[in-house]
């Protein structure tokens, strides 16, 4: 990470699904699984933009929501729905098998991309110390409560939607700021992502 990007984003210390920020602004980041919007009927579209937008207005703290595109390996891509075969309905599993063979199909003419959600919550404690802070102390276990309330709000609001949400925790948190943050994919060599 570049010296211009720690200036912007002065990430303190990553542990325990939090970042700890300059000295006392902390984030938790989760990744959101949505619905096919355009399977919907019109109807249910409807419906769906009025539930967001009411999620959206009842917010009292601020969601930083983020899109990543990438190209899509489609053999990790097929594994992971083969994997996830289980939760599919009964009834539709068939279909979930042609689906796999249209996949395969089209990767062999044209690039596929994936789109992930993230959404980052934040809050911001007040402390004057000038030296980052431990796991246990008081503005550290303030924040994950703090931060944890909320992301069990915004759970709950998307739940109706058919959205599901989960936490980045430990070195996958770090990658997703990482390469947020113009690092690429790989974490460097003897960097250390958690508190010991």
């Amino acid at each position: 990470m570049g010296n211009a990007m720690r200036t912007i984003f002065p990430i303190r210390a990553i542990g325990g699904g939090l970042c700890l920020v300059d000295r006392d602004r902390f984030t938790a980041v989760l990744e959101a699984w949505p619905v096919n919007f355009g399977l919907k009927s019109a109807r249910d579209q409807e419906r769906m933009v009025a539930q967001y937008a009411a999620f959206l207005n009842g917010l009292e703290f601020p969601v930083q929501v983020l899109v990543h595109t990438d190209h899509l390996r489609v053999d990790e891509y097929v594994g992971e729905l083969k994997r996830r075969e289980e939760e599919v309905e009964a009834h539709l599993r068939p279909s979930l098998a042609e689906y796999l063979e249209f996949v395969r199909e089209v990767a062999a003419v044209r690039s596929l991309l994936r789109r992930r959600f993230f959404l980052v919550l934040s809050w911001q404690g007040t402390d004057s110390r000038s030296r980052p802070l431990r796991r246990g102390e008081v503005l550290w276990e303030e924040a994950e409560r703090v931060l944890a309330r909320r992301q069990e709000l915004v759970d709950q609001g998307l739940r109706g939607l058919g959205v599901r949400v989960r936490r980045l925790e430990g070195e996958e948190l770090f990658r997703f700021l990482y390469a947020c943050l113009g690092g690429g994919r790989e974490l460097p060599r003897g960097v250390r992502w958690a508190w010991e």
